[in-house]
């Protein structure tokens, strides 16, 4: 079972330091959200696929390649029908769509796809011990320290728990593929019981292993088993990050790549 998305294959960006990806991990964010005309939004779309490509993330981002449809058509269609103030086009009860709600629904896919893609390049290029370290570094609490670095191993655990159940229960006989969308969908209501059992499980040996340890005690003077050095790329990747942020932000307050008044 995969507990990580970290790949360890030493690109530059694996070499990075951990403080150093994690601040220019904000910065790049905005780059998607400055915009909201479709055109614009593909081209920090194609910075974010570049950004996928330099930190050999393809084999992870292939993976959530069906959550990131789903993303793009949901957006597309609930901001397309429920834009408000917008001239209706076509008008079916209280919804109304038009082109300019339709455009503004695909630049919202694409947003959070590339709000997606930079998320598993990071992951990717980081260990979820180098994401710790960073927040204490930066000062995060060492309680809410521990809650944030767990995500990286909990939701692929999840995943995968999820991925075993189904594989056993179709091994006992249990259809999955035959039958409409609606049958197909409650053929998967037995699975969530297990699903969640395991989950519960898991969650309870995570917590009495963390008391065993002492999670909360009070400590002085703590140690780290790794020490990070900076160097001049660290530098650049904030120095690139931020400037492009700006770049962003000044384009649209200067009135570019908007097609709606509004985030």
């Amino acid at each position: 079972m995969m507990t990580s998305l970290f790949r360890d294959i030493g690109t530059p960006a694996h070499r990075r330091h951990p403080v150093a990806k994690l601040v220019a991990l904000t910065p790049l964010f905005v780059l998607p959200l400055a915009f909201n005309d479709p055109l614009w939004v593909l081209t920090a779309l194609g910075l974010s696929f570049a950004l996928v490509l330099l930190t050999g993330a393809m084999p992870n981002l292939r993976r959530l390649a069906g959550l990131a449809v789903i993303l793009l058509v949901m957006s597309t269609l609930l901001w397309a029908l429920m834009l408000p103030e917008r001239e209706a086009v076509w008008q079916w009860g209280p919804l109304r769509a038009s082109p300019t709600s339709l455009m503004y629904g695909i630049a919202m896919g694409l947003r959070l796809n590339a709000l997606l893609m930079i998320g598993v390049a990071y992951v990717t290029c980081t260990r979820p011990e180098e994401f710790t370290w960073s927040l204490r570094a930066i000062g995060i609490p060492p309680t809410a320290t521990l809650a944030l670095s767990l995500t990286f191993r909990m939701v692929p655990m999840l995943a995968g728990t999820a991925q075993t159940v189904t594989q056993a229960q179709v091994a006992r006989g249990l259809d999955l593929r035959s039958g409409g969308l609606f049958t197909r969908l409650r053929r998967y209501v037995p699975l969530i019981v297990p699903i969640l059992a395991y989950a519960m499980r898991s969650a309870d040996d995570m917590a009495r292993a963390l008391e065993s340890r002492g999670l909360g005690a009070a400590s002085r003077g703590r140690t780290e088993y790794r020490e990070y050095t900076w160097d001049a790329g660290d530098v650049a990747l904030i120095v690139v990050s931020v400037l492009l942020a700006a770049a962003a932000v000044w384009l649209r307050v200067t009135g570019h790549g908007e097609i709606v008044p509004r985030l």
